[in-house]
């Protein structure tokens, strides 16, 4: 059963929630806010879930595909299957995914990481982008919803609901795209975002960074009753730069750690989550590398 509920998670967001459980949620603190409808999609598993040595890995892949058309780096939707081959291949517990069409995860995405953890259940949830002229999602040129999406695989095991979060930032550039961001927490085992920040300020791009990590997070986190098991993924749009007031470490709060591609995509995790190596893989479809993030999970 899917209830929507009006939370509000703070002054630095108009945000919405919805939740996939029968658990009554908890309320974060903030004041009201404008709400539209999200839903993290979850698939059952196919087969019993297999016995691992690695159980406790946990490892999150950032993908900006540049799926919407209009960007030069559009290949004709071909970043789309090669970022599936790349899921099966590398296995990821959580995926991070922007500048893709709403049908992009249900189509190939989801069922490459439902393919690569048969056992488990899979979840994913997509956000659009919000034009500012008309408050309606931006498009791709197929006419799909454009935005940013979070992915995601819980042990079948450990597997107990999942509660969608999202929002469009109260800070944004002077351009009609207005940027959002996508939250889910599987109950009990982890919270995942993923964002996309401005692309034409790098003020607006930290503000909006420090929105999401000292500000969202934490309401979520208290409304879900969750300490730490979070990731958040996505390209910031701001680059490791320590000359720079505008500099990516300047968004990472205490207790969490960043690690980055050498350019604009990061991944912020809790200080919980073990870090234990990082890996680019070359994309022929989209302009910027996968990153691969491997963490051991708490």
């Amino acid at each position: 059963m899917v209830r929507r509920h009006s939370r509000a998670v703070a002054s630095a967001v108009v945000a919405i929630a919805v939740l996939l459980s029968t658990a009554t949620p908890g309320t974060a603190a903030g004041p009201s806010a404008e709400y539209r409808e999200a839903t993290a999609v979850v698939l059952a598993p196919r087969e019993p879930a297999p016995v691992t040595a690695a159980a406790e890995r946990f490892w999150e892949l950032q993908l900006n595909l540049c799926n919407s058309g209009i960007a030069g780096c559009y290949r004709q939707g071909r970043s789309i299957p090669e970022a599936a081959d790349l899921i099966r291949r590398v296995r990821p517990n959580l995926v991070t995914l922007n500048e893709i069409c709403s049908n992009d995860v249900p189509s190939q995405l989801a069922p490459a990481l439902q393919q690569a953890w048969p056992g488990d259940h899979v979840y994913h949830l997509f956000v659009p982008a919000v034009r500012r002229d008309t408050g309606t999602p931006v498009k791709c040129v197929n006419g799909q919803d454009y935005g940013n999406a979070v992915l995601g695989r819980v042990a079948a095991a450990n597997y107990r609901g999942v509660n969608a979060w999202s929002g469009r930032y109260t800070s944004q550039d002077s351009g009609n795209e207005q940027r959002t961001f996508a939250c889910a927490y599987a109950v009990g085992d982890h919270l995942s975002c993923a964002t996309h920040l401005s692309a034409s300020s790098e003020p607006v791009a930290l503000a909006q960074c420090r929105a999401l990590l000292f500000d969202v997070v934490p309401n979520i986190r208290s409304a879900e009753g969750l300490t730490g098991r979070t990731v958040v993924g996505g390209d910031f749009n701001l680059e490791y730069d320590t000359s720079d007031p505008e500099n990516a470490q300047n968004c990472v709060p205490p207790g969490h750690v960043r690690k980055g591609d050498g350019d604009v995509q990061h991944v912020v995790f809790s200080g919980d989550n073990a870090f234990v190596s990082t890996t680019k893989y070359g994309m022929s479809h989209t302009d910027h590398d996968g990153f691969l993030v491997r963490l051991n999970k708490p």
